[in-house]
């Protein structure tokens, strides 16, 4: 009988129904699109998911690009990531990276270290620790809906061949060292979504300059690992104290040389 009334509807209304969309039943409904069902949130590229990804994201704006921010722009991945780490954590951290830079090494337009950031963490006492990295803890840490601040070398990331055609693999030619922020994976811990300042002029998917090439990218959780390993093994967990799991943690640096 239900069955027998379906198949009297307008097509549009039957089309409206099957799909979901507004007009039938709000409540199936997410996003202004109407993209996916009630419990799934929607990917570029992935498509719908309601399970196997975590995704620590906020609800106001975040994320930060190291272009326009000063005399070391080139080289302020380092401070854009920590205040990014800071909005994060907290909406009222709007600091300036201008201003992170130049209160942890006054003068100074070089490379940023590990010692670095964490030093910046504590001046703003955004609450952080440093772990070793294998997936189990990254990928824990994600689900425990912590964000991380690492620090990798991009030679191990996959380049992409049309970066403004996807969203997967790394956007731009610069191969060295480099930190970012890991907020999220999907694919089951396959892919994690980063947040990657090293956004410049021509790295937008529009041309208006609305939409980052380095917010909500995919790295591959082996690549990331693989460079960790060769870089820097750890990373800054951030949304939990104490400073430290270890004793003795080497500094690790941006840039293509040491300090």
């Amino acid at each position: 009988m239900t069955a027998h009334r379906l198949l009297l509807l307008p097509l549009f209304a039957l089309t409206l129904l099957l799909a979901g969309c507004p007009g039938n039943d709000d409540a199936l409904c997410e996003g202004p699109d109407c993209a996916c069902p009630a419990g799934a949130v929607e990917y570029p590229e992935f498509g719908c998911l309601d399970s196997g990804y975590a995704d620590n994201d906020r609800d106001y704006a975040w994320y930060l690009t190291q272009m326009g921010t000063g005399d070391a722009e080139s080289a302020n991945c380092g401070p854009t990531s920590v205040a990014m780490a800071l909005r994060w954590y907290d909406p009222a951290q709007d600091v300036s990276v201008a201003t992170i830079r130049e209160t942890i090494t006054p003068g100074e337009t070089g490379w940023w270290y590990t010692d670095d950031i964490e030093a910046a963490l504590a001046r703003w006492e955004t609450p952080a620790r440093i772990v070793g990295a294998t997936e189990a803890t990254l990928l824990g840490a994600l689900d425990e809906g912590r964000v991380a601040l690492i620090c990798i070398t991009m030679d191990r990331i996959t380049l992409a061949a049309a970066p403004r055609e996807t969203h997967f693999d790394r956007f731009y030619s610069y191969d060295s060292g480099h930190f970012l922020i890991v907020k999220g994976y999907i694919g089951d811990g396959e892919w994690l979504i980063v947040h990657d300042p090293n956004n410049w002029t021509g790295d937008y998917y529009d041309e208006a300059g609305l939409l980052p090439l380095g917010e909500d990218r995919y790295y591959r959780t082996s690549e990331v690992l693989d460079s960790m390993a060769v870089w820097w093994p750890y990373f800054f967990e951030i949304g939990i104290a104490p400073a430290k799991d270890h004793g003795f943690i080497p500094v690790g640096h941006a840039g293509p040389s040491a300090r």
